[in-house]
């Protein structure tokens, strides 16, 4: 609930800013890994009005009185809004791809660049993310980058007639069933957390945080909301530098 509360405030609130005009896109090397800077503020503003206008359809944004909702929403800002819990180091899962029933692991993937989101079919932004990101599969296809999502907890379970249907899942079955819809939103492979979603919480339970880990493992950013932008910026970024022998001076944009 305190999670439905600031996604609620956060649509009604934020400016119509682009995103990237908030974040910092430069970049610094340290002795193992090319970072970037996080993107840790609660405002949804990667999108445009008409975007905003069409995902507060889509939930019920007074789901609890006034007062109380302003209280809990204190609460949740000063946990979320600056990345609170968003503990910024890798967490090994291995998890069931929606599609085939493939596990992935993680750490058996290093030697790739994994840029991944979570999301949920009852999550607006992360429905929206879906088609931007799966524009940069079809980009990175022929290169070491691997871009998926993790379906994590649901955002608004039967809120409003557009997720009516799916009530917070009471089994993994049901909870892989979600995935699998939510996956024919893209063409990302999509890995399904467990009924516990002790993959979302590891990461910091943020609804449709986005991450970067580099081909040595190192977690090199941390977003709390997704945005295909972004992620296409630092992948490209993250190429070149693996290109030019992963130099330690900094290089200029």
């Amino acid at each position: 609930m305190r999670l439905l509360i600031l996604v609620v405030l956060v649509l009604h609130l934020f400016p119509a800013k682009a995103q990237l005009n908030n974040w910092d896109p430069s970049w610094y090397p340290t002795d193992t890994a090319l970072v970037f800077h996080d993107d840790l503020d609660y405002y949804l503003n990667a999108y445009s009005k008409a975007d905003i206008k069409k995902m507060r359809k889509q939930v019920n944004i007074w789901h609890m009185n006034f007062d109380k909702l302003m209280r809990t929403t204190i609460n949740d800002l000063r946990n979320y809004s600056e990345g609170g819990g968003m503990d910024p180091h890798t967490h090994d899962f291995t998890l069931p791809t929606s599609q085939n029933g493939t596990p992935y692991t993680l750490s058996a993937n290093d030697g790739k660049i994994r840029a991944f989101m979570f999301g949920s079919i009852t999550n607006p932004p992360a429905r929206m993310q879906m088609e931007q990101w799966s524009r940069l599969v079809k980009k990175y296809a022929k290169q070491d980058v691997q871009i998926f999502v993790i379906y994590g907890d649901e955002l608004h379970p039967g809120d409003k007639k557009e997720f009516k249907a799916y009530p917070k899942p009471k089994s993994e079955y049901e909870k892989m069933a979600y995935a699998q819809e939510f996956a024919q939103l893209g063409t990302l492979p999509v890995l399904v957390d467990g009924l516990n979603n002790a993959t979302f919480d590891a990461y910091g339970k943020a609804p449709n945080g986005a991450y970067l880990v580099d081909a040595d493992g190192s977690l090199v950013f941390r977003g709390t909301w997704a945005d295909a932008r972004k992620m296409e910026h630092m992948i490209d970024t993250l190429l070149k530098w693996y290109k030019a022998g992963k130099p330690k001076e900094y290089i200029p944009q």
